[in-house]
């Protein structure tokens, strides 16, 4: 696994918590603003920016 996904994951599992409805993972049908999130945050596509073996952070493409 890349480190960019690695960190994905880490930002998804902590969403994750934040819903009492998905924490829980409770079947109600419910709106839930963290499943938004979730869904841009794995859509986030660019190249990680490693300097010195550590991870700095994403080059975006231009659009």
């Amino acid at each position: 696994m890349g480190e960019l996904n690695k960190i994905k994951f880490n930002i998804l599992n902590q969403l994750h918590g934040l819903c009492a409805h998905c924490s829980t993972n409770s079947q109600k049908a419910h709106r839930c603003p963290v499943r938004e999130i979730s869904a841009r945050v794995q859509s986030l596509r660019g190249v990680p920016l490693i300097v010195n073996s550590e991870f700095k952070g994403v080059l975006f493409p231009r659009v």
